[in-house]
């Protein structure tokens, strides 16, 4: 923090991908966005179990319980996974924290720089597709 905004972020990853040389070189990509969201008093909070039920509708998912995590085993980026953490009231961190992360799979191809700012736009807005998912509406209203 402070998130400077996704256009300084992907000037970063261009000027990372022009460090590289040779997008040959790249194995793989994540990207991973971190949300503390302040709750007030009285909003219900959706539980792992009904992020994993909304959304196992629009992805294959599983739950793992220990973490608070729901996999997804692919998403509508080829060659990607992903995965959403939840988190209520951490010592330290009131509210609900929710970690969205999205990672090529495998050996990742990517024939130009182009195409690596291309995954991780595309990635960004399967995160914020995630997000939009699950998040209340009336928390939604209350963080504009």
């Amino acid at each position: 923090p402070p998130y400077p905004g996704w256009p300084d972020i992907r000037d970063r990853i261009r000027e990372m991908i022009a460090g590289i040389g040779e997008v040959s070189r790249i194995s793989g990509c994540m990207l991973r966005y971190t949300d503390l969201i302040p709750v007030g008093e009285g909003n219900t909070l959706p539980g792992i179990a009904a992020i994993e039920q909304i959304l196992s509708g629009k992805y294959p998912c599983s739950v793992d319980m220990l973490h608070n995590e729901i996999v997804l085993s692919s998403t509508s980026i080829p060659g990607t996974a992903g995965s959403v953490c939840s988190l209520q009231n951490r010592p330290g961190k009131p509210g609900w924290t929710l970690v969205f992360t999205m990672h090529t799979e495998g050996p990742a191809r990517f024939v130009s720089g182009d195409g690596v700012v291309k995954w991780f736009d595309d990635a960004r807005a399967e995160i914020h597709g995630l997000f939009d998912l699950i998040v209340p509406e009336e928390i939604v209203q209350v963080l504009r």
